[in-house]
């Protein structure tokens, strides 16, 4: 068969047994929400087999490149047992092995849209009391500034000298300044002193919630000479007031700024979990593939020196829509995971060409290979067989992720000779929507 050429149709009655003896099927399962791509290869077996009670294709199959296939008509099936009873084990591995796979791609799909259902839940919950807690804190901000005038305004009556009061409000602002951007004291033993000393001054003046204003100031190393030039323009009696003003200056702007930090740490929580559940997704760009795997080598050149790069690009590929980042980031993992295998010596060899409505591309190593035990965990998130604190365990975990993003598939081979991973995505992403 011709490549791209439709060997079944979703919804069609299966009526043959395939086997494939040469080249790949490249299997599209549609659903509401998402499109599971399967790969058939060389001596592989499906369609419709012995023992199965499937009533109708439930994806599309074309050909990816040159195939040959040998169909059998299910009419054929009690004939061929009869001739080869080894057939019999063999079908019923297919049947589970089938079942197995499709039931892994159903709890993929079901864990996304799981995932997506509590991360909009969790948004809307979480963005409504921060929105809230911002605009509250935004009026309490408007509010302490008309309490912060009115003290003013009381000292302004008092304080006949235009030139006094200028200075008062001056050194108001830059306490409250101070008290804002100065980090926490990095010697506690002096700021317990600072603060003390400063507790002491504040009660001889007759300010009786020196207990309160001391620990801020403390904090923020304002001195004791600070507070005597914020003070000098006031007379004695209204000293008092001044500091009552300045507490609630830097004790308002201090709730302020919490309630503030605390709404912003919210709202990148829930850009986070947007962000791992694919909503609220970016405008789709146009990539280059075989540029985005020039560039990505260009960050891996302190690795190369002893590995030979071979590239098999296809001229004039077509764009792929997506998001190019992304797909820089998932290629990049793959090109370490490749070095990482072949301990920065040997060959990579990358691919890129069409396959009928496909983009393929593939990643190849002539590294270790991968351990049969550790081949159904290689897509974990935090499964690594490197020494503690060489890698999170994340990198692979990542690709799966956003190449599924992309509605397309990930898979490998491997050997002790090398790995190969085949990242498949669709061109006509529109498509699949």
């Amino acid at each position: 068969m011709q490549d791209g050429e439709l060997i079944f149709s979703q919804g069609a009655p299966p009526r043959h047994l395939i086997f494939i003896l040469a080249g790949e099927v490249v299997v599209k399962r549609h659903t509401s929400s998402a499109v599971s791509v399967l790969v058939g290869r060389t001596k592989r077996i499906t369609g419709k087999t012995p023992f199965s009670r499937i009533r109708s294709w439930n994806a599309d199959g074309r050909a990816s490149g040159n195939v040959w296939l040998l169909e059998l008509d299910d009419s054929q099936f009690p004939a061929m047992l009869t001739a080869i009873p080894s057939m019999t084990e063999r079908m019923v591995r297919v049947l589970i092995d089938r079942n197995r796979e499709y039931t892994r791609a159903e709890e993929q799909i079901g864990k996304l849209a799981a995932l997506s259902k509590l991360a909009g839940n969790l948004a809307h919950e979480l963005n409504n009391p921060a929105s809230a807690a911002r605009s509250a804190a935004l009026a309490l901000g408007q509010q302490s500034e008309l309490v912060r005038n009115d003290a003013r305004y009381q000292l302004g009556l008092a304080i006949s000298d235009k030139a006094a009061l200028d200075r008062y409000l001056k050194g108001l602002d830059a306490i409250r300044a101070k008290v804002g951007s100065t980090p926490h004291p990095s010697n506690s033993i002096l700021a317990g002193d600072l603060e003390e000393a400063l507790c002491d001054w504040l009660q001889n003046k007759g300010f009786e919630e020196a207990w309160k204003l001391a620990p801020i100031l403390a904090e923020a190393e304002v001195s004791i000479s600070e507070l005597q030039d914020f003070t000098a323009p006031v007379a004695a009696e209204l000293q008092p007031i001044a500091l009552r003003d300045l507490l609630a200056t830097v004790s308002q702007n201090a709730a302020i700024a919490s309630i503030i930090q605390a709404s912003e740490r919210i709202f990148r929580i829930v850009a986070a979990v947007k962000d791992y559940s694919y909503m609220d997704r970016q405008p789709l760009q146009e990539v280059d593939i075989p540029a985005a795997l020039d560039n990505v080598l260009m960050m891996f050149q302190p690795r190369l020196k002893d590995v030979i790069i071979k590239r098999n690009v296809t001229a004039e590929l077509p764009l792929f829509q997506g998001y190019g980042s992304e797909l820089n980031q998932a290629f990049s993992a793959l090109i370490e995971n490749g070095l990482d295998a072949m301990e920065n010596r040997g060959t990579l060899t990358l691919s890129a060409k069409l396959q009928g409505e496909t983009l393929l591309v593939e990643f190849e190593d002539d590294g270790r290979g991968i351990p049969k035990e550790y081949q159904d965990r290689v897509f974990e998130p935090f499964f690594t067989t490197k020494p503690l604190g060489a890698g999170l365990g994340l990198g692979l975990d990542t690709v799966q992720r956003v190449i599924a993003k992309h509605f397309g598939t990930v898979s490998f081979e491997t050997s002790t000779q090398g790995t190969i991973f085949h990242v498949r995505l669709p061109v006509n992403r529109a498509e699949i929507y």
